[in-house]
């Protein structure tokens, strides 16, 4: 049954109320029980649809909702008074006569009150089947919500192939040296292949076995952790997320010392782990996993980039094996970690649908979101009855809200269309969740920011790009004694093109040759050249939106 059914059914039970009452009344002698009656019949129906009216006027006017049911509301309440004034006005009408010569005095008040009651039960009843239906739907979205987490899970493979036990047991070991750990992870990021901290150097000896393990998880195919995925929460713990860009910062100083002792061997190893370590950071099908191997990602890039002066023409065929080409032409995907999060908000719809959900905990998520004072979730006699009605009302707007959003950020994360035409899509996307009219309560709170991380996907897809140019770039260097003045010059021995810029369709990479290197960069979201990057360790440089690389010149000999 729908709600504008059940609506219905209340205007005539309140109709039916208000004409048993008025055939009551006019058979009463006494004046005053008369009058008592009549008011009764005609104030009781108003009474029992102000709740309603105020539910759904809250819903309107102070949260904003877009589903507010505040229109079929007050359309019933006016329709009430309508009806039962011109039930006790036709009715209560003398014709010539006194009481019993009225058209109430005809009706029957047995009659009326059967009916009534007949309407209340279905009422009631109505009340009950919407509620079995939400829980019935609800507890389906817990095995939905297992369903997608597992379904984008990695491969679950022997031990011996999976890198969890590794991963965990050089967590451990460096958790005993936590405070060292802790002081090389902070300075890794000022760290460059020609100025590695001393104290880095003797960690990097202290714990040579250790960052073995390392080396050794990155090449198992997978990493899978022990988590019980048949109930995704956000409650779920991720100790491990922390731990993995650490140690890619570690391997990255690691890959930075080697290459200034001129051990390129051992530094490009250290680069395609941290570059395997990003597969298996981000291989979990949850955004925060997605976002993790990001950051690993561009940690790889970083490192490569700045091993790329020390490559000579020995580390050159190391340089173009196929692990670092494949991982760089391979564009990186939060496709299955949107996936994976959709299922964290669908178990948030199925405790609260299935009455799990304890309603404090659900008022203090809503204050903010409905702007609603604190003193009113104190009450009782409010709370219980309205987080019923949105139960009942609102959950199934609710939940179609909250699925149609996930699945339009998953269409965008896994379209080939231009940056442009993502941004205008992710634009709406989020024009909608932010507004002022939201579509559902639980949508605007379970939903996360996924438009920015979609941007950062595009981000690390053209730092790979750049990455590839910035390879050819190396070659030329080592094939001519300096890297290319233009672009042009790497085209076609090294490049069969310059490629394209993601986020300006017209375009290709920009190329531009500076005093002690080269930018290689996307002019990055806002579409235009803010000059591209320049040497990372220039602080003094001002920030910029373009996406790129800066490739030194080769270091003096």
């Amino acid at each position: 049954m729908s709600i504008f059914s059940f609506f219905l059914i209340v205007l005539l039970t309140c109709l039916l109320w208000t004409a048993a009452c008025t055939a009551a009344a006019v058979r009463l002698k006494k004046p005053l029980l008369r009058r008592l009656l009549l008011t009764l019949g005609f104030l009781a129906p108003l009474l029992s649809l102000l709740p309603f009216v105020a539910f759904t006027t809250i819903l309107a006017f102070v949260a904003h909702l877009q589903v507010n049911w505040f229109p079929l509301a007050i359309s019933i309440f006016i329709s009430t008074i309508i009806g039962s004034g011109l039930i006790l006005l036709r009715g209560t009408q003398p014709d010539g006569g006194g009481w019993k010569t009225v058209p109430a005095a005809n009706w029957s008040p047995l009659a009326l009150f059967t009916l009534f009651l007949l309407t209340k039960s279905v009422t009631a009843g109505t009340i009950l089947y919407l509620n079995q239906t939400v829980a019935a739907k609800a507890q389906a979205l817990q095995n939905e919500a297992a369903i997608l987490m597992t379904t984008h899970l990695p491969l679950n493979l022997p031990d011996q192939e999976n890198a969890e036990g590794l991963y965990r047991g050089a967590s451990v070991i460096f958790e005993d040296d936590d405070d060292a750990f802790q002081e090389i992870v902070q300075k890794s990021s000022k760290m460059r292949t020609d100025s590695v901290d001393p104290e880095a150097i003797a960690f990097l000896t202290r714990y040579k076995d250790t960052l073995d393990l390392l080396r050794q998880a990155a090449t198992r195919p997978v990493c899978r952790f022990t988590r019980d995925y048949s109930r995704p929460s956000v409650d779920m713990h991720l100790p491990e997320m922390q731990f993995f860009r650490n140690a890619a910062r570690i391997l990255a100083v690691s890959a930075h010392y080697q290459a200034s002792v001129g051990n390129m061997p051992a530094a490009l190893r250290d680069v395609s782990s941290i570059m395997k370590m990003s597969l298996h950071a981000s291989s979990e099908p949850i955004l925060i996993s997605g976002l993790i191997g990001l950051s690993i990602d561009g940690i790889a890039v970083d490192v490569l980039i700045d091993i790329l002066p020390f490559i000579d023409t020995d580390a050159l065929s190391l340089l173009k094996r196929d692990d670092i080409h494949n991982f760089l032409f391979t564009p990186p995907s939060l496709a299955k970690n949107i996936y994976g999060e959709e299922s964290f908000g669908l178990n948030v719809f199925s405790i609260f649908g299935t009455g799990e959900f304890d309603q404090w905990q659900l008022a203090s998520l809503f204050l903010d979101t409905l702007n609603v004072p604190d003193s009113i979730y104190q009450q009782n006699v409010f709370l219980n009855p309205a987080l019923a009605a949105y139960r009942i009302f609102l959950f199934p707007q609710d939940l179609a809200a909250y699925r149609q959003t996930m699945h339009s950020y998953q269409r965008v994360s896994e379209s080939s269309d231009s940056y442009a035409a993502k941004q205008t899509i992710l634009k709406k996307i989020e024009d909608d969740l932010s507004s002022g009219r939201p579509k559902g309560f639980i949508t605007a709170l379970v939903t996360p920011a996924i438009g920015k991380a979609i941007e950062n996907v595009e981000k690390a897809r053209m730092r790979h790009t750049t990455a590839l140019v910035a390879i050819a770039a190396t070659e030329f260097r080592i094939a001519h004694g300096s890297l290319p003045e233009k672009a042009d010059s790497l085209v076609p021995d090294f490049l069969p093109c310059l490629p394209k810029d993601t986020f300006h369709a017209t375009s290709r990479v920009r190329y531009s040759s500076k005093d002690d290197g080269v930018a290689i960069y996307s002019v990055g979201p806002n579409g235009k050249d803010d000059g591209g990057p320049g040497p990372e360790m220039d602080n003094g440089q001002p920030k910029t939106d373009d996406v790129g690389i800066f490739l030194r010149q080769a270091p003096p000999v």
